[in-house]
C-alpha cells in the first residue's frame, strides 16, 4: 500500500488531506467533524480583529458544482473563536491557523493564536489586501517578526503578477497555500431578476470544480520560481484532483466547496483514492509524482500547426460520437469507420475528448 504521509515544514501529516479556511471549519465543532471526516490536518476558519458582518444569504450553487460566497472571516470574536479552539488540540493532528488580514492586524493575531491554541502553523490570508507586492510582503514580515512557528501565505488568484509575489514573499515565509476563491462573480435568478446572495449587488466569490484549473496553474507558477512547499486548493473533490496538484508541485491539498456540497466524509474519501491511485499506477508514495508534470513538460513534444486527425482502423469501431463534436463538419462515418476531411479538419484535438476507444490520433499531414 502506498505511503500518503506528508511532511511539510517540518510537520507531519497522517495524509494529504486538510480542510480549507472556510464556513466548513467554522467553529470547534466543526473542526472536530473534519477530523472525524478523515483529515490528516486541521485549518481554522480566518479570523480578524473585528468579526465579520457578512450578510444574509452568503453560499449559492455555481455553475459545474461550484459554489459563490459572499462570505470573509469568521463573525466570531476572535477571543471568542480561540477559545472554543482550545478543544482542537485534543485531535492530535496538525493544526494551522488562519488569520488575516493588514499588517497590524495579523501583528496581533499571530501571537494571540500562538498563545491560545499553539497551532504548528499560521497561514495568513492576503485576500482583501489589493494587487500590490509591498503591502503583502510587510504583511509577512511583520507576521514573521512575532510568531515562531511556520507561516503560510495564502494567495489571491486575482493578484497579477503571480511569479514575482512568489519571489519576493519567499524569503519572509515558509510555504505558500494557493488559491483562494475567484472574483467577485456574478450570478442571479433569471425567473425573478433577483441576485442569489446578500451582497451590494449580488456578487460573490467562486470556489470549487471551476477554479481547479486556475488552481493548478498558480501552483505550477509558484513552485516553478522558488523552492518552498505550496499547499493547493482550489476545485479538489477526487483523489484525482489532488493528484494533478501533486504533479504540478503542490506538497498536500485543501478541501472547502466539496465538503459543504457532501459533508465532512469526504476528506477521508479523497484521502482514500489518493492510496488507491498511487497503487494502481505503481507508485509508492506522493513524492515519486510530485512536480512530475513540470518534469515532463520538459520534455513534451511540440506539434507542428500542420497535425490534423487521423483515424486508428484497428481502434475505431464507427460509434460516431466525435462527428456532432466537430464544429469543422470534417468527421463522418460513411461505412464503419470515422472518415477525416482533411481539407475542413484544423488539427485542434477537441473530437478526441469523446472516442472512448483511442482511436483519434494527431499526426502531421
Amino acid at each position: 500500500m502506498s505511503n500518503i504521509k506528508v511532511n511539510i515544514c517540518g510537520i507531519e501529516f497522517k495524509n494529504p488531506v486538510m480542510p480549507a479556511a472556510g464556513p466548513n471549519v467554522r467553529t470547534a465543532e466543526l473542526i472536530m467533524k473534519a477530523v472525524d471526516g478523515g483529515v490528516g490536518g486541521i485549518v481554522t476558519k480566518t479570523i480578524s480583529v473585528k468579526p465579520a458582518m457578512d450578510p444574509r444569504p452568503t453560499i449559492q450553487s455555481a455553475v459545474c458544482r461550484g459554489l459563490m460566497n459572499c462570505e470573509t472571516w469568521s463573525e466570531t470574536s476572535a477571543e471568542e473563536f480561540l477559545d472554543d479552539c482550545k478543544k482542537i488540540k485534543s485531535a492530535g493532528i496538525p493544526i494551522i491557523a488562519s488569520i488575516g488580514y493588514r499588517p497590524e492586524e495579523v501583528e496581533i493575531l499571530g501571537p494571540m493564536v500562538e498563545h491560545a491554541i499553539s497551532p504548528d502553523a499560521i497561514e495568513f490570508s492576503t485576500h482583501y489586501v489589493g494587487r500590490s507586492t509591498d503591502p503583502i510582503v510587510e504583511i509577512a514580515s511583520r507576521l514573521r517578526a512575532v510568531v515562531s512557528v511556520p507561516i503560510f501565505m495564502k494567495v489571491s488568484p486575482n493578484f497579477p503578477d503571480i511569479e514575482g509575489l512568489a519571489k519576493a514573499v519567499s524569503p519572509h515565509v515558509d510555504g505558500f497555500i494557493a488559491i483562494n476563491s475567484f472574483g467577485p462573480v456574478l450570478d442571479f435568478d433569471p425567473e425573478t431578476a433577483q441576485p442569489h446572495l446578500g451582497s451590494t449587488y449580488g456578487q460573490g466569490w467562486i470556489s470549487g470544480p471551476p477554479i481547479l484549473p486556475l488552481a493548478l496553474r498558480i501552483v505550477h507558477q509558484i513552485t516553478d520560481v522558488q523552492e518552498k512547499p505550496v499547499i493547493g486548493v482550489g476545485g479538489v473533490s477526487r483523489g484525482v484532483d489532488a493528484i494533478k496538484f501533486f504533479m504540478a508541485g503542490a506538497s498536500a491539498v485543501q478541501v472547502c466547496s466539496a465538503a459543504i456540497r457532501d459533508g465532512h466524509e469526504v476528506y477521508g474519501r479523497i484521502a482514500r483514492e489518493i492510496s488507491e491511485w498511487l497503487d494502481e499506477h505503481g507508485y509508492n508514495s506522493i513524492d515519486e509524482i510530485k512536480g512530475l508534470y513540470k518534469k515532463n513538460l520538459e520534455s513534451a513534444e511540440r506539434m507542428p500547426r500542420t497535425v490534423r486527425m487521423s483515424v486508428d482502423a484497428d481502434r475505431c469501431i464507427g460509434c460516431g460520437a466525435c462527428v456532432g463534436r466537430c464544429i469543422q463538419g470534417a468527421l463522418s462515418v460513411p461505412d464503419e469507420l470515422c472518415k477525416v476531411d482533411l481539407e475542413r479538419c484544423i488539427g485542434c484535438g477537441f473530437c478526441r475528448d469523446f472516442c472512448k476507444f483511442d482511436a483519434l490520433i494527431l499526426k502531421e499531414r
